[in-house]
């Protein structure tokens, strides 16, 4: 048997082997959301947590996230069946070089972060070119952080992108993104490169403009907040910790999409200081057709 021929093997028993055993490091409000959903599903799945804090993990046991407590993923990495990353994005590769010498041959990881081109390169650091890690980003979450606002069905209906590289068997592609299916998502396949260009606008910058917006906006300028301001304002109340990882780790992609932010609010200044009501009117215009387009 040549070479190729195991290759082959391994890589069609992990496309049809089930995820029996799952490890999810860090149970937050995403990755409990993971691990409850994955129990609604299938209630036999054995899901292991990890985690740096007691307390937060006895919080995944008693939400029932979980099935077992670990401050050290090398505890449970040899019985797993898929590793999620769910930490802070700066954290992954620290895990996984630390579980992937210890991982099954069948075993596949993929995360929940919000940044993919820094995450691949890690995994391929980390891990080699074992085929083994596929980037994943579920579209869902809230301002909310920790497992007492995790949702079984939190996930459900949003988009999940999902990262393949060019080393990534088909595969395992295939087996993550059912995985994703399964519990109630749609999948779309990006490039890393192409996901982080898409999230800086979509997701990243929008964060950095509500918390400029808290920072501008003086104490006793919000007595007049209504729900508007609150609406707008909402993803400042995220996780800095985990913001804080996304922004430096996508910062190429952030800066390219503020400059082109700035670039729009340029032309309204001008068109505001020009006093151009017709020009005002068309941009607002412009801007009611695309959001109404986006949310029917």
């Amino acid at each position: 048997m040549t070479w190729g021929d195991v290759t082959a093997n391994l890589l069609i028993r992990m496309a049809k082997a089930s995820f029996r055993h799952v490890t999810i490091v860090g149970v937050g409000l995403i990755g409990g959301s993971c691990g409850l959903a994955i129990k609604k599903l299938d209630s036999s799945v054995r899901i292991a947590g990890v985690g740096r804090r007691r307390a937060s993990l006895d919080a995944a046991l008693n939400a029932k996230a979980i099935d077992t407590a670990h401050l050290d993923a090398t505890e449970v990495a040899g019985q797993t069946d898929l590793v999620i990353l769910s930490t802070p994005v700066c954290a992954f590769e620290k895990h996984l070089r630390s579980i992937g010498p210890l991982l099954k041959k069948t075993a596949i990881v993929t995360d929940v972060g919000s940044t993919k081109s820094v995450v691949v390169r890690a995994a391929s650091r980390a891990l080699g070119r074992t085929g083994r890690f596929v980037g994943s980003h579920p579209m869902a979450g809230s301002e909310s952080k920790g497992v007492a606002h995790a949702n079984a069905d939190l996930l459900k209906g949003a988009v999940c992108i999902v990262t393949p590289t060019g080393a990534t068997p088909q595969a395992v592609t295939r087996r993550v993104e059912r995985l994703w299916k399964d519990l109630g998502m749609k999948t779309l396949r990006l490039s890393p490169a192409d996901h982080d260009r898409a999230v800086a606008k979509v997701s990243h910058l929008p964060h950095a403009l509500a918390a400029l917006m808290m920072t501008v906006c003086a104490r006793s300028d919000m007595s007049v907040a209504a729900t508007g301001f609150r609406d707008v304002t909402r993803l400042a109340s995220g996780d800095a910790e985990m913001w804080r990882d996304i922004f430096t780790t996508n910062r190429k992609a952030i800066l390219a999409a503020i400059d082109d932010f700035d670039e729009a609010l340029m032309q309204l200044r001008d068109m505001l200081s020009l006093t151009d009501a017709p020009g005002i009117e068309k941009f607002l215009k412009a801007a009611k057709k695309r959001r109404d387009a986006m949310v029917e």
